[in-house]
């Protein structure tokens, strides 16, 4: 079997790894759309984050989410692919920052890159699944930047597909009336394209969210902005952040309006006039608009008839998700299609590791999974009967409460995929992350933590309980 891995972030970069070492397969390849691995923790070539290209989209830079100053909320023993430990951060304080990250992946990296198995400046335009009666498989369109301004087409045919390129390139805004109109006057900004304070002095705005990109755009704005910032928000965060009498929380915006060159932001009870600026915070949706399928063929298909090809993913699936997922990894028509990352968790290096070495072990036979679509799908429909069930239990629909983000489900999610790893290689009982309850208190004790970090980079006492 010969896979090809699109996308050189963590998920890309680990499944690359783990697929070269922990099983066999005729060739293993991962494709990058920029000129250097990292995904979402990428460096600027300059190496310095206040420069005015960093972040610019063109053929070569594509805009990540990640910003100046941002410090991770993850633990290093939690950014840790399996066999090789995050170093200490050298600030002192126990979450890196961006930089750090980004080395940790560097040098991670730099193996694949000896065994030439990454090829940087190919930028994957599509992806079609072929028909059993042509060949199967995956055509896959990709651009080659290394030669030239304009680009090389290229053409390649492959039995296996990974795709780690799921949300950081769809940001998600809430459903509010009036939010296209504002967004035609280039006030509306995401966190996807936040680069820094710098150019809010004195200009009055409004945060949607209080998950961390949210809080931390807040606490900058804040420092250069008219007081207050007002912070849209639908619930308490998880995510810690700093008492700030700079931030005001109003509630869920429920309507917008452009008046005189201003925004206007109405709430259930209250408005806010003449903001210059409205940014969202609001995270992503999964989607690859790149990725085509054969349509799933219905029981009156007559025998040898063609199938269309269509879109898998799109911003109109509801609840928001990849479709036809067997454990959010392999797509149940067809399982030779995978995604690591479509699979959102509070410690993402470490999910994306077990869940590749998992994939790994199944397109190489060591792990059986259901034989018939249909028992593959019952996977989607058991997550879907939860997820509907969580939903008629709170009154706040964004309460965390999405298809890829198993909650309290996480823990035994990643007993069960390592369970079945290490039934297959006994030897990956001693190599992966625990995932025990031990671990997890801890994984929940890192919110706590960050809090704690957060006064300390402050220099503020934290006040007692």
């Amino acid at each position: 079997m010969r896979v090809l891995i699109i996308g050189g972030g963590p998920c890309g970069l680990v499944s690359l790894r783990n697929f070269l070492d922990r099983a066999q397969f005729d060739d293993v390849q991962l494709v990058e759309r920029r000129d250097n691995i990292g995904g979402v923790w990428y460096r600027p070539p300059s190496g310095r984050f206040g420069d005015s290209n960093w972040g610019r989209a063109d053929q070569n830079t594509w805009a990540s989410p990640a910003y100046p100053g941002l410090i991770g909320n993850v633990l290093p023993e939690f950014l840790s692919f399996s066999g090789q430990p995050f170093p200490p951060p050298r600030s002192g304080q126990q979450f890196p920052e961006l930089l750090e990250t980004y080395e940790y992946l560097n040098a991670f990296a730099r193996p694949l890159f000896e065994r030439g198995k990454i090829r940087l400046n190919h930028e994957v335009t599509r992806v079609d699944e072929v028909e059993e009666a042509d060949g199967g498989g995956w055509r896959v369109v990709m651009t080659d930047w290394t030669a030239g301004e304009s680009g090389v087409r290229k053409e390649e045919m492959w039995d296996a597909v990974v795709v780690t390129t799921v949300w950081f390139d769809n940001a998600y805004y809430p459903n509010v009336e009036g939010l296209d109109t504002i967004k035609e006057t280039g006030r509306v900004r995401h966190a996807k394209t936040w680069r820094g304070p710098s150019g809010y002095e004195g200009k009055r705005v409004l945060i949607v969210g209080n998950a961390n990109s949210a809080n931390e755009m807040a606490a900058q704005v804040a420092l250069v902005s008219q007081i207050p910032v007002y912070r849209s928000i639908r619930r308490k965060s998880i995510f810690p952040s700093l008492p700030n009498d700079r931030i005001e929380d109003i509630g869920p915006v429920v309507r917008y309006a452009h008046t005189g060159g201003k925004i206007t932001a109405h709430t259930q009870d209250r408005t806010i006039e003449d903001l210059d600026y409205v940014l969202f915070g609001t995270g992503y949706f999964p989607d690859v608009p790149y990725l085509h399928v054969l349509e799933p063929g219905s029981p009156d298909c007559s025998e040898g008839s063609t199938r269309l090809l269509v879109p898998l993913t799109s911003r109109s699936i509801q609840p928001s998700r990849i479709p036809s997922l067997y454990r959010h990894v392999t797509y149940a028509h067809n399982p030779s299609l995978a995604f690591i990352g479509a699979l959102v968790s509070f410690t993402p290096f470490v999910m994306a590791d077990l869940t590749s070495t998992w994939l790994a072990l199944v397109w190489s036979g060591h792990i059986e999974i259901p034989c018939t679509i249909e028992d593959r799908l019952a996977d989607e429909q058991v997550r879907l009967k939860k997820l509907h069930q969580r939903r008629s239990e709170t009154d706040n629909p964004s309460d965390l409460v999405s298809f890829h983000s198993l909650g309290r489900y996480e823990l035994p999610y990643a007993k069960d995929t390592r369970a079945e790893v290490v039934s297959a290689m006994p030897e990956m009982g001693d190599v992966l992350a625990r995932w025990d309850d031990e671990q997890d208190s801890r994984r929940f004790a890192m919110y706590a933590t960050k809090l704690d970090s957060l006064y300390t980079l402050a220099g503020i006492e934290k006040p007692e309980a």
